[in-house]
């Protein structure tokens, strides 16, 4: 008995820690997979190699076509759109 609550324990532990983890890497997948028709192949390399979170490199790629283009620009929404 003490064994089996021994393993629920540990269980339940390991997955609370690994949530968090899972949980950033599917909002990861996610936001990749609506900015990938938005990309340019060197986006996608920064992508590739980019540490922070898919937010922040979705922001990064809005502020600079708003940069481009104007604040505001309709150009520019499909970013503000897929980062949300």
């Amino acid at each position: 008995m003490v064994r089996i609550m021994g393993f629920a324990i540990a269980m339940a532990v390991l997955i609370v820690v690994a949530f968090p983890f899972a949980h950033e890497a599917f909002h990861r997948f996610q936001v990749g997979q609506r900015l990938k028709p938005l990309m340019s192949e060197q986006d996608q390399a920064a992508w590739r190699q980019w540490n922070g979170d898919a937010v922040s490199f979705g922001r990064s790629l809005y502020e600079r076509c708003a940069l481009i283009n104007g604040q505001g620009a309709q150009n520019c929404e499909a970013y503000r759109v897929a980062i949300q």
